[in-house]
């Protein structure tokens, strides 16, 4: 599903040309990557996997930028995370942050006996100037700057050219010196390039990060973190979201419904809306069963209720 496919459902659906004032690109590739997010976030459509490396004595770990949620559990419906001490896997089990907090053990172990997932530090926005000129090629332009300052720019960041009072989104990282942006003018709403010494501002999106507890006393063992992801941002024509082709209708729906509530009719969305839900509901069953997931109906557990420690005591 490319973003020149989607944007054209939307026009249509709205019954809008591609003339219309209505409409504007950045908003409809908006709110497209908005119900992308959404039908990927019910349905567990896209999953990834990190694997971390220990600092001995350290904790905290900050955790893939398009990471949404955990994805594995057992039988029991708990996470779980494996921990390989270079020898021999382990599963730690998620418990909540602040019994994690509570606990207070800060003794590091060899093996850790849980995790727990917060949010993380925010990170700090990166400046500069653009090293290069680079005209807009279907919607996209690069960033160039020889200074390499974007080690930590991840797809979906922010990115902003004040010089041109155009904003928009990473939708590439090409090297710690190169980004590939979708960018556009909030005078007239028309996609935007880089001029050479350009002002730019890349603004990084919220992280999650991996809590181990107790922290490991070893440097160099793994934590794999089976996860679902975020999908990457499609603000271009021929750029495609990794999503099946099944998924395009609900999606179109989804965008064409958060348009409804810019213009003030949401009653009209909400049908929109509604049909965008059962869909889902109709593609995540079939998700889980292409996958030998069984997650319908109810399961009753007869675990005794924890303490605020966490354990079962």
């Amino acid at each position: 599903m490319d973003g020149q496919t989607l944007s054209r459902e939307v026009r249509q659906l709205i019954n809008e040309t591609s003339a219309s004032s209505y409409l504007d690109a950045k908003s409809t590739y908006d709110y497209i990557y908005e119900a992308v997010i959404a039908t990927a976030e019910r349905t567990n459509a896209i999953t990834s996997s990190q694997v971390i490396t220990t600092v001995a004595n350290q904790s905290p770990y900050k955790l893939n930028a398009n990471y949404m949620k955990l994805y594995l559990m057992d039988s029991q419906n708990r996470n779980y995370v494996k921990y390989n001490d270079g020898s021999n896997d382990t599963f730690l089990f998620q418990k909540t942050y602040d019994s994690i907090y509570h606990g207070n053990q800060t003794d590091s172990v060899t093996v850790p006996s849980d995790f727990t997932i917060t949010d993380a530090a925010a990170i700090a926005n990166i400046t500069g100037t653009a090293g290069a000129t680079s005209a807009v090629a279907n919607g996209e332009a690069t960033l160039s700057d020889v200074l390499a300052p974007f080690t930590n720019v991840s797809v979906g960041d922010f990115v902003h050219n004040t010089t041109q009072d155009a904003h928009g989104i990473v939708t590439s990282v090409t090297s710690t010196s190169a980004l590939v942006t979708a960018l556009f003018v909030d005078t007239t709403g028309a996609s935007a390039g880089w001029t050479i010494s350009d002002a730019y501002i890349v603004v990084p999106q919220g992280r999650f990060q991996l809590v181990l507890d107790p922290p490991p006393s070893t440097s160099g063992h793994t934590v794999t973190v089976e996860y679902v992801a975020r999908p990457a941002a499609v603000y271009s024509p021929y750029r495609s979201y990794r999503l099946s082709p099944n998924f395009k209708g609900s999606i179109v729906k989804y965008a064409c419904w958060l348009y409804k509530y810019r213009d003030r009719e949401p009653n009209f969305g909400d049908t929109w809306f509604k049909i965008w839900d059962a869909q889902v509901r109709l593609m995540g069953r079939s998700i889980n069963k292409a996958l030998g997931i069984n997650r319908s109906g109810y399961k009753v557990n007869f675990i005794k209720r924890s303490r605020p420690s966490g354990s079962y005591r």
